[in-house]
């Protein structure tokens, strides 16, 4: 019996920057790759690079080097984050995937229920790797350093999600940044989504017109019933529906001074992780001036939830999934 309770979770609020393994696992592992993708290696047999040319479905697909990916991820504390003890790391609790593509300025968001039931590497506490398992893919970060190894685990097990499609960047954020993210473009004008808000604030009901910032922004994007099954699915909506107003207003700033809105970023940079050096942001900066935010620039993998023995269980849908890599990081030949 879960307590009923709500309990604060992680938005990423990176989104303003852009915008146990054994050989049965391997085996499952190998199907379900092939089954993301029905498709085989061309010319190469290294993991690494086989997802360049591929083959799905008798058609050829080259892999679009102009495609840039940056997982961006909340984590579940507070404070300064980095390295610490193995197996000891907060969860990674919301979970994107920003997918720019250079040629044609299109931004996708992908966006993963932190229940999605994933591949990931667990170590010990003397971070020795024991190896690949299926867990909530949440808890890829959890099982890492609370540093480098963690951002690399989380982003590889996205990547596995995707049948192997390179994750080129990472930012992850925790509860400290949150409240500074919301001050870079003030309050949000939005529809609610949901009614899951509405015990707790009235005002808050299904289809109201609301602006959301201040002491607001944590209960909007943050809160669930831990009592309620599935309770992170409506959690979610109102993340996306706060991006979206989001990167209407960044975008406008963006355009101001991206310079500038670095630095203030930069002013908060022990509460966050990041491979982007200030060299790279100023690149995607350029890129996402001329970026048009549409409505249905936010991609929520589709899948299967399930009760779990403990915690609930979301099951991608692989064909799905296979259509969409192919649709954003493929052409065909």
């Amino acid at each position: 019996m879960r307590n009923k309770k709500f309990r604060l979770k992680v938005l990423t609020a990176a989104v303003f920057l852009l915008l146990a393994g054994g050989a049965a696992a391997g085996i499952l592992h190998t199907l379900r790759q092939q089954s993301i993708r029905n498709i085989t290696a061309g010319n190469s047999v290294n993991m690494g690079s086989g997802y360049r040319n591929i083959v799905c479905d008798g058609k050829e697909y080259q892999y679009n080097t102009l495609v840039r990916t940056i997982l961006l991820a909340g984590i579940d504390s507070e404070g300064a984050i980095g390295a610490g003890s193995y197996t000891d790391a907060p969860r990674a609790d919301s979970i994107y995937l920003a997918v720019l593509n250079a040629e044609n300025g299109q931004l996708t968001i992908l966006a993963f229920d932190r229940d999605t039931m994933a591949e990931m590497h667990r170590y010990t506490v003397n971070g020795k790797d024991r190896g690949t398992y299926t867990s909530h893919i949440c808890l890829a970060y959890t099982y890492g350093d609370g540093g480098k190894v963690s951002c690399e685990n989380l982003r590889d097990a996205v990547s596995d999600v995707l049948g192997g499609i390179p994750v080129q960047e990472y930012l992850v954020m925790n509860r400290t940044s949150l409240a500074r993210a919301g001050e870079l473009v003030g309050d949000v004008s939005l529809v609610v989504p949901n009614g899951d808000l509405e015990a707790l604030y009235p005002d808050y009901y299904e289809g109201a017109q609301v602006q959301v910032g201040g002491e607001m922004l944590e209960p909007f994007l943050r809160y669930r019933d831990t009592d309620t099954a599935f309770s992170n699915a409506g959690r979610m909506e109102r993340q996306q529906v706060y991006i979206r107003g989001f990167l209407e207003k960044f975008q406008g700033r963006l355009k101001k001074d991206p310079k500038k809105l670095w630095e203030e970023f930069a002013g908060v940079e022990d509460a966050f992780q990041t491979s982007i050096t200030r060299n790279k942001y100023l690149s995607m900066a350029k890129l996402l001036k001329q970026t048009d935010f549409t409505q249905d620039c936010i991609w929520t993998i589709p899948g299967e939830r399930m009760e779990g023995e403990l915690h609930d269980e979301f099951y991608v849908d692989e064909e799905a999934v296979k259509e969409k890599v192919l649709e954003l990081f493929y052409k065909e030949v």
